[in-house]
C-alpha cells in the first residue's frame, strides 16, 4: 500500500503532527509512507525531513516549489505516475476554509481516491466581544479527530505519542559535542530558549537571566540554550553573564537538539517549534505565552506542564510585532511566577 500524506509547515508545525503521523503507522504498518510537502528555500527554515528522518513515521518525500505552476503541474504528473492508494490531509484547516475544495480537486486530478483527514473539520474558533477567549483543543488533537472521523483508532486528547525515535545515533553524537565543551561537573541541566521569529513572543531577556540565577543559586542547575543561528548570540552573552552553561542552539540539528534535551530537567522557554522539541524529549514545559491566540491551540502538547499565559483586553489580536502596547501581556508575566513554576516541577521531579 502507498500512502502519501500532504503537510506543510516548519518546525514546530511538523512537531504538532506527530501524534497523528503514529496513528498512521500504527494504522499501516506495512505501508510505503511519503510525505509531500514544499520546499523551504531559507536557510533559518527546517524541512520536514530534518525532523522526521530516522522516526520510522515517514519513508521518503516529495518536495515542490510553492506558486510555481510549471512545477505544481509536474507535480500532478509526478503523483499520478506513483499512483498512491491513499491521501492522508494533515493541513492545517478550518471548516470554512477554500484552499479543501482545491485540494480535493487537484489530488482527484492525481488519481487518489481515497482520502482521510479532510471530514471532521473543525470551524475557525471565534472570539467573543466583552469575553476572555475560552480554551479550545490542541492543534494536534484537532489532527487526531480527523483522522478518527476517518474510521482510524486514535489516543483520548492530550495522549498521542509524541516522540520522534530519537536514539542512540543521535546520543552519540552529543557525547561527541559534549568532548569539545567544558565540564558541567556532573549537574542536572535545564532548558532554555530565548529568542522567537515573532518578537510579541519573546519573553524579556534579563527576567531569563534572573531565573538561570535563581536555579543556579538554590539548585546548582546548568543552563543549556537551545534554538536556531539567530539565538546563538543571545545564548553565548546568557551563559557568558552566568559563568555557566552551554549553547547548542545554531549548532546541533533538530534530532540531535532533542537528544540533548532528554538530559534536562525541564524547560523553560518561549512559544517556539523549540518547544515542541522539548515535549518531543519528553520533558516537562513552563511555556511562556503571549495572549495574541486562543488558549490551548499551541501549548505544549500532553500533560504535566506549566504555562504561564496573561488574559487582557487585546487578547487574540494575531500580531506578530507588538508596537503599540509593548508586548504588555507577555510582561504581565513576572519573575517571581516563572520561579515558582520551577520550584514547584523540581520539587516534582524529586518524588
Amino acid at each position: 500500500m502507498k500512502i502519501l500524506i500532504y503537510h506543510i509547515g516548519s518546525l514546530g508545525d511538523t512537531l504538532i503532527t506527530v501524534p497523528a503521523l503514529w496513528v498512521v503507522r500504527e494504522t499501516f504498518p506495512d505501508a510505503h509512507i511519503t510525505m509531500l510537502t514544499n520546499e523551504r528555500s531559507e536557510q533559518s527554515l527546517i524541512q520536514a525531513c530534518d525532523i522526521l528522518n530516522g522516526s520510522g513515521l515517514v519513508d521518503d518525500y516529495i518536495l515542490y516549489p510553492v506558486g510555481n505552476f510549471v512545477e505544481i503541474a509536474r507535480l500532478l504528473i509526478q503523483l499520478r505516475i506513483r499512483k498512491f492508494d491513499s491521501l492522508i490531509y494533515l493541513i492545517r484547516a478550518y471548516a470554512d476554509d477554500r484552499r479543501i475544495r482545491r485540494d480535493k480537486l487537484f489530488f482527484k486530478l492525481a488519481g487518489i481516491k481515497q482520502s482521510i483527514g479532510m471530514q471532521g473539520i473543525c470551524k475557525q474558533p471565534q472570539k467573543s466581544p466583552g469575553n476572555s477567549m475560552s480554551t479550545v483543543p490542541h492543534m494536534a488533537d484537532t489532527f487526531l479527530a480527523r483522522l478518527a472521523a476517518d474510521g482510524l483508532n486514535t489516543p483520548l486528547p492530550g495522549q498521542g505519542r509524541v516522540d520522534i525515535n530519537v536514539g542512540e545515533r543521535e546520543q552519540e553524537n552529543i557525547r561527541q559535542w559534549l568532548m569539545n565543551q567544558p565540564d558541567d561537573g556532573g549537574r542536572g541541566w535545564f532548558a532554555l530558549s530565548l529568542g522567537s521569529k515573532m518578537p510579541c513572543k519573546i519573553w524579556p531577556y534579563e527576567r531569563y537571566l534572573a531565573i538561570s540565577q535563581h536555579l543556579i543559586g538554590e539548585y546548582d542547575l546548568w543552563p543549556v540554550v537551545f534554538g536556531g543561528l539567530e539565538d546563538r548570540s543571545l545564548g553565548q552573552k546568557l551563559v557568558q553573564e552566568l559563568g555557566r552553561g552551554y549553547v547548542p542552539a545554531g549548532v546541533l540539528g533538530i534530532r540531535d537538539s532533542i537528544a540533548a534535551m532528554e538530559r534536562c530537567l525541564l524547560y523553560i522557554g518561549n512559544d517556539t517549534g523549540t518547544m515542541h522539541m522539548a515535549v518531543a524529549s519528553g520533558i516537562r514545559c513552563i511555556a511562556l505565552f503571549s495572549s495574541r491566540d486562543f488558549p490551548g491551540l499551541w501549548y505544549p502538547y500532553g500533560d504535566d506542564h506549566i504555562v504561564l499565559r496573561s488574559q487582557i483586553d487585546c487578547e487574540g489580536c494575531k500580531l506578530e510585532r507588538c508596537i503599540e502596547r509593548k508586548n504588555e501581556c507577555l510582561n504581565m508575566i513576572g519573575v517571581e511566577e516563572v520561579y515558582n513554576g520551577c520550584e514547584q516541577m523540581i520539587t516534582s521531579l524529586k518524588k
